[in-house]
């Protein structure tokens, strides 16, 4: 027995934040303004991965950590 995929093209995607239907293409929500991604298989858009987020989280952990070291530690 074959396995047939089924590729499903939509026409609009739903913003997963505020649930506003939009072209496929749109890359931000009209409504909310919230960055979106690609169509997931139910036909809303995937939130994108927010990089300077963490990024910007790792360089402020690292910080909280050099001052715990130099308030508490350091001789």
């Amino acid at each position: 027995m074959q396995h047939v995929q089924r590729q499903t093209a939509f026409m609009t995607k739903k913003c997963p934040d505020c649930m506003t239907s939009m072209p496929a293409a749109a890359r931000r929500c009209p409504t909310c303004k919230k960055r979106l991604g690609e169509i997931d298989k139910l036909g809303f858009a995937k939130k994108p991965v927010d990089w300077f987020a963490y990024a910007s989280t790792l360089i402020w952990v690292q910080g909280l950590c050099l001052f715990i070291w130099w308030a508490f530690f350091k001789a």
